[in-house]
């Protein structure tokens, strides 16, 4: 264990745990650093909810007040951020329970570390997979909503009807160059999710899991 880690864990002890001549257990500084790391995931868990609240906000009123021609956005944002907060509900109620300190740690925190880690597991690949469906769903409701009203083909001449292909939405499909930077960009989207929500989640929750782990074994060694 490192110096500084141990200074502060000596400073959380208890006054009981330091009255003279008492000696203090090494299960009992661990438990006590892993309940530190466990309060850490779930500051970073509190301010994901808050950023991720705040963001969807914005724009759900920006859309609903500004861009009402678009508000299919507005059910989209509704619903990827109803399925974040069922998340977050999930992933705070199994962190309360890995502070119970009433709980046998080694017992427990084993059983609830591998169910955490399937959590975040589970958050990495949802978020790799929603991420570039939203792009490519928003970009399909933009392209919709933006085309002009046309009359049905029943009540089109004959010619018109012989050109299908020439109406607006098909037109722009059908646009090679706008074609090939829409799908270039949800590429790019999409591969930049990926290493993005690698390298937030490692420092969110990636990091203080290898903690926990580390503690579990000097546990279990002790």
């Amino acid at each position: 264990m490192e110096l500084d880690s141990l200074k502060d864990i000596w400073k959380n002890l208890g006054e009981e745990e330091l009255q003279p001549g008492r000696e203090v257990p090494i299960s009992s500084m661990l438990q006590k650093r892993s309940q530190s790391t466990i309060a850490r995931l779930k500051r970073n868990l509190n301010r994901e909810l808050i950023a991720v609240v705040i963001i969807y906000s914005l724009n759900i009123w920006y859309i609903i007040a500004f861009q009402r021609l678009y508000s299919e956005l507005a059910v989209l944002l509704l619903l990827v951020g109803g399925a974040f907060l069922f998340y977050y509900y999930r992933k705070n109620k199994l962190l309360k329970e890995m502070q119970c300190v009433a709980c046998e740690v080694r017992s427990n925190l084993k059983q609830q570390l591998a169910t955490l880690e399937k959590y975040v597991r589970f958050y990495f690949v949802a978020g790799n997979i929603i991420t570039p469906l939203a792009y490519f769903a928003a970009g399909a409701i933009i392209l919709y909503n933006s085309q002009p009203v046309t009359p049905p083909l029943n009540d089109l001449p004959f010619e018109a009807e012989t050109s299908v292909s020439q109406m607006p939405i098909a037109s722009h499909i059908s646009n090679h160059r706008f074609f090939i930077l829409f799908i270039s960009m949800g590429a790019v989207v999409t591969v930049g999710t990926y290493f993005f929500n690698r390298w937030l989640i490692n420092k969110l929750y990636g990091q203080h899991i290898q903690k926990l782990k580390e503690l579990l074994l000097q546990m279990e060694e002790d």
